[in-house]
């Protein structure tokens, strides 16, 4: 669950973000503290080391040198991925093996670095029975909106670099990892298919929207008590949340499929807050194509979340019935996907079609819904729909 986290931590600073835009407030302070099961020598060397390799997605590496002529100032780059960026920074205070305060340098340091004035970043080191406790503090005056949400996440997925790379030096067991190996595949598969049909900015963001979906859905799932068994995305079209239990009731089911769309409410509202407090474009954009992407699958039609929104709200209804809903609805959206010239939704609903609306005269293993319950999914389905169509009637007015 650790993806589902960090998008609970982007979504909290986008909207934290937005506010402190509203109400004016630039200067932030940002907390991260991390556990490492390394003694405190070991991870002081590793976060006072002028020169590192961080391992993992993108890698980091840092190389600086005292610049000549000065005491206490530091000058270099620092590698992220393919893209080198230069870095400057004064040591303000060190105590060796328990804390450290350095200020980020406008000048000598690249834009993505010095995000902000008067930067300061202070790191303290505490001994545990078994493990250091890492506390880093990042504190400055906003230049950018982006940087309210690249500075803590990056402190985080930081934080989590130099744990590995100190565990990994004072021969700690591995920790338990994420079953995000199948995620990273078919997440790299659909970026490709994304980056085929789009450019590569368009892409990566389809990908995000789509993971933010996702973990909608496996929150739902751990909310009602079913054990997530992954998130994976299907090239050309989408993603899939996957419980390892079935479901006990038609009620979780149309609670499961409704929180794809509605958690994306908040990350929809958060680009239209942001959008509005800061009057950037891209924020704009990024409302619009998070509301189509989730507007479209609120189309009551099968196997997207609307259909199953609908199908668990007549789950109490006559088969034939359902079945004859079921086609109408599979009709409808076969015609809607041709007129938009969307042919790959097209074949994804020929192809599954047949089988969808046979499942409708089948047996059900759930129990139906209850009156109060479909009223409840129903109520959220139209005031969920509802927002979605205003976003994008605002942005495409």
């Amino acid at each position: 669950m650790t993806l589902i986290a960090d998008l609970l931590w982007i979504l909290y600073f986008l909207l934290r973000g937005a506010v402190d835009a509203l109400l004016g407030r630039r200067r932030r302070r940002y907390v991260t503290a991390t556990d490492i099961k390394a003694p405190r020598e070991l991870v002081w060397e590793a976060s006072s080391a002028h020169s590192i390799v961080l391992e993992g997605t993108p890698r980091v590496a840092i190389e600086t040198a005292r610049r000549p002529g000065t005491a206490d100032i530091y000058e270099g780059t620092v590698s992220i991925g393919e893209r080198v960026v230069p870095m400057a920074y004064r040591e303000v205070e060190l105590r060796p093996k328990e804390a450290m305060l350095i200020e980020v340098l406008p000048e000598g340091s690249g834009p993505s670095i010095a995000l902000g004035h008067d930067y300061f970043v202070a790191c303290k080191l505490e001994q545990r029975p078994d493990s250091t406790l890492l506390t880093t503090v990042h504190e400055l005056t906003h230049n950018t909106f982006l940087g309210r949400v690249t500075i803590p996440l990056g402190a985080r997925l930081n934080g989590r670099r130099l744990r590995a790379h100190c565990e990994a030096m004072a021969g700690s067991p591995p920790r338990a990892t994420s079953k995000i190996g199948a995620a990273l595949l078919t997440g790299a598969l659909t970026y490709a298919s994304f980056m085929y049909l789009f450019d590569w900015m368009f892409a990566a963001v389809l990908l995000v929207l789509l993971l933010i979906h996702e973990a909608g859905h496996a929150l739902a799932m751990r909310w009602v008590g079913l054990p997530v068994q992954g998130i994976y995305f299907i090239p050309f079209l989408g993603g899939v949340a996957v419980s390892a239990a079935p479901l006990k009731d038609e009620s979780e089911r149309g609670f499961v499929a409704l929180m794809g769309p509605g958690f994306s409410l908040l990350t929809t509202g958060a680009f239209v807050i942001a959008a509005f407090a800061t009057g950037e474009p891209l924020f704009q954009q990024l409302a619009l194509v998070s509301a189509i992407l989730n507007g479209l699958n609120l189309a009551p039609v099968l196997p997207l979340d609307g259909g199953h929104v609908l199908d668990s709200a007549l789950s109490a209804s006559d088969p034939e019935f359902v079945a004859i809903i079921n086609m109408l609805a599979l009709i409808a959206g076969i015609g809607a996907s041709l007129y938009l010239q969307w042919y790959v939704l097209t074949g994804l609903l020929v192809l599954t079609g047949p089988m969808l609306v046979r499942s409708g005269k089948a047996k059900r293993h759930a129990e139906p819904i209850t009156p109060a319950g479909r009223n409840w999914l129903i109520a959220g389905y139209l005031a969920t729909l509802a927002f979605y169509i205003a976003v994008i009637a605002h942005y495409m007015a």
